[in-house]
């Protein structure tokens, strides 16, 4: 969240790790995250299209539905293939969380609370993406970075159904056993 903002961004594809691919950053920070992105065309596009885990998953953390599509970590891990799993999915997650570090401490507003009219922010924010992703195609260092992560505020676990623990469990049992 961008101080009332919610920003749903994706950033992993195979050709432009660190680069934001997609950006909505119009919903107000009291929605969740999962209620975000179940509304934004990717998602829509992912629950209506998706059918070959071979195209690769989208990541989320336990505040997201385990689907088919979008793999979250097991809350309680009972062996050693779990625990594997689970650690892949956080140092993967990592580069999501490093991204928007170098993104805030690039753009100093992103920061602070911006006191304008929500459509002015959400083109702002968007401004900052595009800027950002300009920046890295040209080669430009990142600010003093610090090795810590950006701070992410706590979530509720998902409590709903999770149909995608099946393929979550063939995922697990193929890789991490």
């Amino acid at each position: 969240m961008i101080h009332g903002i919610k920003c749903l961004a994706h950033v992993l594809n195979p050709f432009s790790i660190g680069n934001f691919t997609s950006m909505n950053a119009c919903w107000p920070g009291s929605c969740h995250d999962a209620h975000v992105f179940r509304m934004s065309n990717v998602g829509r596009h992912l629950d209506a299209n998706h059918q070959d885990p071979g195209r690769g998953w989208l990541l989320g953390d336990s505040g997201y539905p385990c689907r088919p599509f979008l793999m979250t970590p097991i809350l309680h891990p009972r062996n050693e293939a779990e625990e594997r799993y689970n650690q892949a999915h956080i140092s993967t997650r990592n580069i999501i969380e490093r991204c928007f570090g170098v993104w805030k401490r690039t753009f100093h507003i992103l920061h602070v609370e911006i006191r304008m009219k929500p459509a002015k922010v959400t083109r702002i924010v968007l401004a900052c993406a595009v800027l950002h992703n300009m920046r890295r195609m040209w080669g430009e260092p990142n600010p003093d970075v610090q090795d810590d992560l950006d701070e992410q505020p706590d979530v509720q676990n998902f409590d709903g159904p999770m149909d995608g623990r099946g393929v979550r469990n063939r995922l697990i049992e193929q890789y991490f056993v």
